[in-house]
């Protein structure tokens, strides 16, 4: 029996002012996941800690220089054979002004009211419960 390939991961919830910022994927290995919206974040490279990751990755995808406030509660899924582990972050952004990588499309900031009517969102009900875990944070 083949072993899952184990991908470490960071996810990071960009709040400023109250909105959270959202990414629509241009590409995945989930075919499923392009054009859903998504919120910044990527893999772990090799000797690099997950809040390096995440900053880095938050600057690649929205040119954010951001401050990371708490992690949330990590995350493990299992999909096509395809392990995650996953470093989930709340992060504050000084601005909202979002300069995109080639990674996505598109970019908008929403309250937890606002995403509850959104189409297509990678995992929505995870991203609820994390913004609603994000509400909570000062």
């Amino acid at each position: 029996m083949a072993h899952p390939l184990i991908i470490n991961q960071v996810k990071v919830l960009v709040r400023y002012h109250g909105k959270y910022l959202l990414l629509k994927k241009i590409k995945d290995i989930h075919l499923d996941h392009i054009g859903a919206w998504e919120v910044p974040g990527g893999k772990v490279q090799l000797n690099e800690n997950f809040i390096s990751a995440s900053l880095r990755e938050i600057k690649e995808e929205t040119g954010l220089d951001c401050k990371i406030i708490t992690e949330l509660k990590s995350l493990k899924l299992e999909k096509d054979g395809i392990q995650t582990l996953t470093k989930i972050y709340l992060a504050k952004s000084s601005t909202d002004k979002v300069k995109l990588s080639k990674e996505h499309s598109d970019y908008i900031w929403v309250t937890l009211k606002e995403i509850h009517s959104l189409d297509k969102v990678i995992y929505k009900d995870l991203l609820l419960r994390y913004v609603e875990e994000a509400e909570r944070v000062v």
